[in-house]
């Protein structure tokens, strides 16, 4: 069997890593690949840099259709916000040919069971801008709760960048501390209780800073962090009766993964997730991954 993992950059990771971690405690009934496939463009060219939406759906079908037809994965999941706010709008969508899921529901569903264990507190949604230009989450909060004032979202450009190339969380750090004051000056009045929800799969890396960032303001603060909980769904879909199934991980990458993030990433993936870890360091690239070179010229500036 062969789950895709995909996300515009490096933030999926987590989720790979998370589910291996899952998948190597279990007996599996047969092997199981996980294949992680990076659908940005270049290093410093990922969707949230394309101008439009109209050239992030001409690339996105490309590269969707690429997976399909070259690597055939059982399962695609989307473990990416930007994208799977995209996906339903792509004409690879409408085809129906290849079961996709995307990390925006179990978003949602983490963040109204956070919620609702702590009713009257306050929301903020830290998210790339072209999820919060989506609205997608906070049209979803404001309805659920019936209360507008409650729910923020904060946009936070270049942040996915300086997580995955700085472990040790200064680079994040530094950009947060503009980004949590903005986000609570969004509210009437200063919050007492908040629950802040991770809507980019980068932000996982370094959840304790924005915590720590968010308690210099707010005493009472929850943490939604959906990746764990995207892995545990995705290897319920997989564990099974059985024995003797083998777990392998590939990455595949249409650009060299520049040395930052490479020094990085296995720092925060960690000793338990081997396999994804010994991928990303031997990683695969397939320069016609996200569409032919007429076509990435066509997309980049």
């Amino acid at each position: 069997m062969r789950i895709g993992i995909t996300d515009s950059g490096l933030g999926g990771l987590s989720v790979c890593a998370a589910l291996e971690r899952r998948l190597a405690r279990a007996s599996l009934a047969q092997d199981v690949e996980l294949l992680y496939l990076n659908a940005a463009l270049e290093d410093h060219y990922a969707y949230n840099s394309m101008p439009n939406d109209e050239t992030r759906l001409s690339a996105f079908d490309a590269f969707l259709g690429i997976v399909r037809d070259r690597y055939r994965p059982d399962i695609l999941f989307i473990a990416c916000n930007s994208l799977s706010v995209l996906y339903g709008r792509t004409f690879f969508a409408s085809a129906g040919d290849l079961q996709v899921e995307g990390i925006v529901d179990t978003v949602k569903q983490q963040a109204m069971k956070s919620i609702e264990a702590r009713p009257g507190g306050h929301v903020v949604v830290f998210a790339t801008p072209t999820t919060v230009d989506s609205g997608v989450y906070g049209r979803f909060l404001r309805g659920a709760l019936g209360d507008s004032t409650r729910v923020v979202e904060q946009a936070c450009p270049g942040l996915p960048d300086a997580i995955a190339n700085d472990h040790s969380g200064e680079e994040c750090r530094a950009l947060l501390q503009e980004f949590v004051p903005q986000a609570l000056d969004q509210f009437e009045q200063a919050p007492e209780q908040v629950t802040a929800v991770l809507g980019c799969t980068h932000y996982a890396y370094q959840e304790p800073v924005f915590a720590s960032e968010l308690r210099r303001y707010v005493a009472d603060v929850q943490m939604v962090n959906p990746n764990p909980l995207a892995a545990d769904a995705i290897a319920s879909r997989i564990i099974g009766q059985g024995d003797g199934g083998r777990l392998t991980v590939r990455f595949l990458t249409r650009y060299t993964i520049p040395d930052l993030p490479m020094r990085s990433l296995p720092l925060y993936l960690g000793q338990s997730a081997a396999r994804t870890v010994t991928a990303l360091l031997n990683f695969e690239q397939d320069v016609d991954l996200c569409g032919s070179l007429e076509q990435i010229r066509g997309w980049c500036p």
